[in-house]
C-alpha cells in the first residue's frame, strides 16, 4: 500500500496552435473512392447497417466498383447478408456518394407468444469486413475497407451499460453530479468500465481516464479495485490512479476496494447505483480521487460520499 502525503496544484493547460493544412490540389487522374468510416458498429437487433461511400473527383467521374464481404467472426448467411447481390455501386457527377447495405441476422433471437423479441444467445460482438474488389476507373481511398461490428445486445450486462448520472459532495462538500459512461469490456463480460468516475471537469473529460469495476455473478454489486493507473500518461510519463482520500483531504491511498451496490426496481430493471466510500483505507466519510503522484489531483477530479448514480 502506498500513502500519499496531499499536495494541491493547479494544473494549466498550454494551448497548442498549429498551421491549417491547405486543402490538397488534384486533378481527376487522382480521383478516388472510399468508405466515409473504416469502422462501423450496429446492433444485432438493427435489422439493416449503411455503409456509405464516396467518390472523390473534381469533374465528377463516372465510374462502377465493386466490393466483397470478408468473415472475420460473423459468417455470412448465418450473422449478416449484402442486400444486393451484385455488389456493385455505379458513381456519377450527380451522384458521387453511395451506400452499401447490410442485412443483419440475430439467428438466435427469442419470440414470447406475442412475436415480442425476449432475448437471445450472447455470443458477444462479431465482427466482418466490407472492402473493394474493383475500383473501376479510380483508385482506392485510403479507406479501402470497413470493418463492421454487430453488438450483441444479450450482453449479460446490458442493463447496467449506457448513460448515467452520478452524485456526490465536491472537495468543498457541496452537492454535484456529473455525466458518466458505463461500457462493457472487450473480453471479459463481468467486467465494466467507467469513463468518469470521479467528476472529472470538462478538462479532463475526454483523456483516456476510466477505471474497470468487477460485476457479481449474481449482478448485485460492482467492486472497483483502488491504484488502478489509467492509459493516459500525464506528461507522457504518469498515467492517473484511482485513490481513496480522507475526510481531511490530507492523505490519499491506493489500496483496497470501492463497493457499488446495483439497485433494481420491481420489474427487474436497473435504475441506480449506491457506492460505499468508507471501507478503504482512507477511513470513514471518505472520498475517492482521480490522483497524479507528486503533481496533485486535477480540477473536480474528487468527490465524497455519500455517492449514488441513476440511469438514465
Amino acid at each position: 500500500m502506498k500513502k500519499y502525503i496531499l499536495i494541491l496544484a493547479t494544473l494549466a493547460l498550454a494551448a497548442v496552435s498549429c498551421d491549417k493544412n491547405e486543402s490538397p490540389v488534384f486533378d481527376d487522374a487522382d480521383a478516388f473512392v472510399a468508405f466515409d468510416k473504416g469502422a462501423v458498429s450496429v446492433s444485432e437487433i438493427a435489422g439493416t447497417v449503411k455503409i456509405p461511400v464516396t467518390l472523390v473527383s473534381l469533374a465528377g467521374v463516372e465510374t462502377t466498383i465493386s466490393y466483397e464481404a470478408v468473415d472475420g467472426t460473423a459468417k455470412a448467411g448465418t450473422n449478416y447478408t449484402l442486400a444486393d447481390g451484385a455488389a456493385t455501386l455505379t458513381f456519377t457527377k450527380e451522384a458521387p456518394s453511395q451506400t452499401i447495405t447490410v442485412n443483419i441476422l440475430d439467428p438466435d433471437v427469442v419470440y414470447d407468444g406475442d412475436g415480442n423479441r425476449t432475448g437471445g444467445k450472447y455470443t458477444g460482438d462479431l465482427k466482418f469486413t466490407i472492402k473493394f474488389k474493383s475500383t473501376g476507373d479510380v483508385d482506392a481511398g485510403r479507406e479501402s475497407s470497413c470493418v463492421i461490428t454487430i453488438e450483441d445486445v444479450d450482453h449479460p450486462l446490458s442493463n447496467i451499460l449506457g448513460s448515467w448520472t452520478f452524485n456526490a459532495l465536491n472537495s468543498s462538500f457541496a452537492a454535484t453530479s456529473w455525466a458518466n459512461e458505463l461500457a462493457k469490456d472487450e473480453t471479459d463480460d463481468h467486467k465494466v468500465w467507467f469513463y468518469n468516475l470521479v467528476g472529472l471537469n470538462s478538462g479532463w473529460a475526454g483523456w483516456d481516464i476510466s477505471y474497470y469495476g468487477n460485476v457479481s455473478d449474481d449482478l448485485k454489486t460492482i467492486t472497483i479495485p483502488l491504484g488502478q493507473e489509467s492509459e493516459y500518461k500525464h506528461s507522457g510519463t504518469t498515467p492517473v490512479v484511482l485513490c481513496s482520500v480522507d475526510h481531511a483531504k490530507q492523505n490519499i491511498y491506493d489500496s483496497g476496494n470501492i463497493y457499488a451496490t446495483i439497485v433494481y426496481d420491481a420489474a427487474g430493471n436497473v435504475t441506480g447505483l449506491t457506492f460505499d466510500l468508507d471501507q478503504t483505507d482512507a477511513g470513514a466519510d471518505a472520498g475517492i480521487c482521480a490522483y497524479i503522484p507528486g503533481s496533485g489531483i486535477p480540477g473536480g477530479g474528487w468527490v465524497y460520499g455519500p455517492m449514488t448514480a441513476t440511469k438514465d
